[in-house]
């Protein structure tokens, strides 16, 4: 064996031992991913990730990486694409179950304000169904204050003068979801609704809100119902 081949077999030998930096970082990244089950914030790190994972795998002949390199590609993709997965289901899971909860909170109110049911009304918009207080107007956080707001905007609002002071029931039906929108406190979702009962149905527009963002994970969320409009 001459210095030629010897020198040649040396390279190949060099060459099949390299190792990828890529590959060890597509594999943090795919860890970090794994937050995305929990927060969407960490979801592009474990995209990064997986790709990273992809090109390390995919190039591995053509810069002949050693095999502890292809692993680290391996699981990068494979915990990446998991993590990814498995956040995109369980916001989808999150999103059918607001969607379901937004349609019953705003079912409920429209009914209760149909049959007139104002205990059921004022406590769906948050306001405690609860005695006046005798300094109503001195400050309006308390409890009374709060409770003429509730009335006023029922009295003077004209959907809502409308919808009470109709004399055929109504028959409330679910059409769409028109929009989400995140606000200073909690994200809403505005639904669309028909009264069918009426001969000409007219379509609302009300507005479900829960006290928290849209994939923040609490044991415990409070639905509201913020506003009640007529759609255009």
């Amino acid at each position: 064996m001459n210095e030629t081949q010897i020198h040649q077999e040396s390279e190949e030998i060099s060459d099949s031992t390299s190792f990828s930096a890529v590959a060890v970082i597509g594999f943090f990244f795919s860890l970090v991913g794994i937050f995305s089950i929990a927060y969407m914030q960490t979801l592009p790190v474990g995209i990064l990730g997986s790709l990273m994972g992809a090109f390390v795998l995919l190039t591995a002949s053509r810069y002949r990486l050693n095999g502890f390199s292809r692993v680290l590609g391996f699981l990068a993709l494979t915990v990446g694409v998991v993590s990814i997965s498995w956040g995109m289901f369980q916001r989808q899971l999150s999103t059918d179950s607001d969607m379901q909860q937004a349609r019953r909170i705003a079912e409920l109110y429209l009914a209760s304000l149909s049959a007139d049911d104002l205990d059921k009304v004022y406590y769906l918009v948050g306001f405690q169904f609860e005695p006046e207080s005798p300094d109503t107007e001195s400050d309006s956080g308390t409890p009374g204050a709060v409770m003429v707001k509730a009335k006023n905007r029922l009295a003077t609002d004209p959907a809502h003068v409308e919808i009470r002071t109709r004399k055929t029931p109504a028959k409330w039906t679910f059409v769409s979801l028109d929009g989400e929108t995140t606000g200073s406190v909690g994200y809403s979702y505005r639904l669309r609704f028909r009264d069918d009962g009426q001969t000409i149905p007219p379509s609302y527009w009300i507005y479900a809100r829960k006290d928290c963002d849209k994939y923040d994970i609490q044991e415990k969320v409070h639905w509201y119902v913020d506003s009640l409009e007529r759609a255009k």
